[in-house]
Parts: structure tokens; C-alpha cells; sequence
């Protein structure tokens, strides 16, 4: 093939992934500024109702549970959670406790990690049990090591009541 017409392809080629790849981004920001308008604001019973589907996935459901209690390593969903606690169930910050997971080999990070959640959810370090650590070895290095918070167990005190309550309202849901 003759090196200029190469070269010609080349620079066409380029030209369609740059543009492609700017329509691509435009659709996607379209797609996502889309998703947050119909969501739109959400009223007391959405977010409660919100907040239960949440609990059916995420929430402790064991059947020798004693309280509510919720993991999660997002902190955009522990801050849904605690605050679907306050405004719906009307538990108090105060009345929660965390512990944080994380694997062994991040226990020189714990402090830093505990410091995040604490920063992100506006609770008080006193309000944290003695963190665990998982014995797992892992085989991979992941290059993000110091975005890893761990897993987040938040509990309810006193919330026997509660998580009867909630056995309801998650039967209430299956019921289609």
C-alpha cells in the first residue's frame, strides 16, 4: 500500500474515533443528566420506600438478627442509609454504631480508613467498635490501594422493634 494513502487512512481514522468519541461522551452525559430528571425529587414515601428495597438488598436479615443493621463500601449508600434512618425511621445519628471490614493487609491504613466514614457520615469516632480484618490473601495488587475504605457495618441500637417491623414491610414489598 502506498505510504501517503497509509498515511491518509490513518489521519481518517483519528478523525471518526475523536468524534466518536466525543458523541459518545455527549450521549452520556445526556443519558445520565436524564436519569437524575426522572428521579426528581423525592417524596417522604419514595425515599421510605427507597429506603426498604435498599434494606431488602443490603440489610442484616438473618433470622437470629436483634437489630437493623446494613454493610456497604459505598459511601454515597451509607449516606442514603443513615439518612433514610433519620428522616424516616426517625433514628438518630447517636443511636448508630460502625464497624469497619477490611482486609489485613490494610490495618496499617485503619485509622485513615475509620477517619473517612467518620468525615463522610458525620458521626463520632466513639460510635466505632473495634475494627475486623479479613485473613484473605489476595494474589492481585490493585494499584488503588488508598481508595479502599473497607465494607461499613452500621447497626441500630435498640432496634429489635425496628427490624420486626421491617420483616413486615419487606413482606409487604414481595407481595406483587
Amino acid at each position: 500500500m502506498d505510504l501517503v494513502l497509509f498515511e491518509k487512512l490513518q489521519a481518517g481514522r483519528k478523525k471518526y474515533q475523536a468524534q466518536r468519541t466525543k458523541d459518545v461522551v455527549r450521549l452520556t452525559d445526556k443519558l445520565f443528566q436524564d436519569g437524575k430528571r426522572d428521579v426528581g425529587k423525592l417524596t417522604k414515601r419514595d425515599l421510605f420506600m427507597a429506603g426498604v428495597a435498599l434494606y431488602w438488598a443490603e440489610g442484616f436479615k438473618h433470622k437470629d438478627e436483634s437489630g437493623l443493621g446494613l454493610g456497604t463500601s459505598d459511601p454515597n449508600m451509607a449516606k442514603f442509609y443513615v439518612s433514610w434512618l433519620e428522616r424516616c425511621l426517625g433514628v438518630s445519628k447517636i443511636d448508630l454504631l460502625f464497624r469497619v471490614t477490611a482486609n489485613e493487609s490494610h490495618k496499617d491504613r485503619i485509622g485513615k480508613i475509620e477517619r473517612f466514614w467518620i468525615k463522610n457520615l458525620g458521626v463520632g469516632k466513639e460510635q466505632f467498635a473495634k475494627p475486623f480484618y479479613q485473613k484473605t490473601t489476595w494474589k492481585k495488587i490493585y494499584p488503588n490501594r488508598d481508595e479502599y475504605f473497607g465494607v461499613l457495618r452500621i447497626r441500630v441500637r435498640r432496634s429489635l422493634n425496628l427490624l420486626r417491623k421491617m420483616r413486615g414491610w419487606l413482606a409487604g414489598m414481595a407481595e406483587l
